[in-house]
């Protein structure tokens, strides 16, 4: 008996054992979807993209510097302290004063070919006074408009367009990129608040202002600049301008409700989308060196727009595009721009087409 007595206690002891076990292996209750609503205008509360805002203006700056190299003033090396905000460069006394500053912010790939690309225009802004063409550097006219003019290289490149359009993948996109990977990935704090906003809040906002586009777009298109004005200008062929404010809407409304499917989803999207968007600005300049094929000066800065997105490519880390793949679109590009035929352009743009899966509007972007 005493050994029956015991064997049933030890049995009461298992079937416990089990039972608890089973209990804590019990699924934890999902958390309850939050209940928000997402706004038709960028119109937070508590957003905040002014410093995105400053540096698009000093950009503007920088650009308009460039342009003095039509006429043999441009001054190198304020374009290079404008990069860093040193010496008071700029116009904008605001930006000055700002503690702002565009290289802090660029890809790392993209500090050095920046200061490359201001070191070519310098050349060619020394011998401006030279008729630029085939195989000498200088300024010349359109064809089709005296007044008109570029700065080439002797190859017939127009550097202030690399320029525009590196900084373009170098600092923008490089900036709303980094930020999405990392709100994708949750290693932005949500939760802490610094001046009324999280740090995931104010991220995403200032990503928003890089855009570059006003706070009610696409209904309100006026202001659109930089990749504001290029998503528009591609918008028969790419509909980046509502898939874009639609995902910046719907995930900052996300962030404040703690919605993290949501923000993850949006942060995936605008990634996926400012990858595209370079390829459909890409058609977009082939579109316009095809208008001006028989024009060399006009035709070679459309060209040197063209090859400054794709070479923009490489400063997305987080393109799906490979290196190879980058170097043989590029290789498709001529030594000298004053060399590129029409079939070149068309090869050009059938490479960047299936590349970004736009074959079916190459020719409308």
């Amino acid at each position: 008996m005493k050994k029956s007595f015991t064997a049933i206690i030890l049995s009461l002891a298992v079937l416990l054992f089990m039972a608890g076990c089973k209990k804590s292996d019990s699924p934890i209750p999902e958390e309850p979807t939050p209940v928000y609503t997402v706004p038709t205008t960028y119109n937070f509360a508590n957003a905040n993209f002014a410093d995105a805002t400053t540096r698009l203006g000093m950009v503007t700056e920088i650009s308009n510097l460039m342009k003095n190299a039509l006429t043999g003033t441009f001054d190198g090396a304020k374009a290079k302290a404008m990069l860093t905000n040193t010496n008071a460069p700029f116009t904008t006394a605001a930006y000055n004063t700002s503690g702002l500053q565009l290289n802090d912010q660029f890809a790392a790939a993209y500090k050095i070919d920046v200061l490359s690309a201001i070191d070519s225009l310098s050349k060619v802004n020394a011998v401006a006074s030279t008729p630029a063409s085939r195989g000498v550097a200088g300024v010349a006219a359109s064809s089709a408009n005296d007044a008109s003019k570029y700065a080439l290289t002797s190859l017939g490149v127009n550097y202030a367009q690399v320029f525009n359009k590196g900084l373009m993948g170098g600092l923008i996109t490089y900036q709303i990129v980094t930020t999405m990977n990392a709100a994708a990935n949750q290693t932005i704090d949500n939760t802490t608040l610094v001046n009324g906003s999280t740090a995931l809040e104010h991220a995403w906002d200032l990503a928003f202002g890089y855009w570059g586009v006003p706070i009610d777009f696409p209904t309100n298109k006026v202001g659109a600049k930089l990749w504001g004005s290029y998503s528009t200008q591609v918008d028969d062929g790419f509909k980046a301008n509502k898939i874009l404010m639609d995902a910046f809407l719907k995930g900052r409304a996300a962030i404040s409700a703690k919605d993290k499917p949501t923000i993850v989803a949006q942060a995936n999207i605008i990634l996926t989308t400012m990858e595209r968007l370079t390829g459909a600005a890409a058609l977009q300049e082939v579109k316009e060196a095809k208008e001006s094929i028989n024009d060399n000066i006009l035709r070679n800065s459309r060209v040197s727009e063209l090859y400054g997105f794709v070479n923009s490519i490489k400063y997305n880390p987080k393109r799906i595009t490979t290196d190879a793949q980058i170097t043989t679109l590029l290789a498709l590009f001529p030594k000298s721009f004053y060399d590129l035929t029409l079939t070149d352009v068309n090869t050009i743009r059938d490479a960047v087409a299936k590349q970004y899966n736009f074959e079916d509007v190459k020719d409308i972007l």
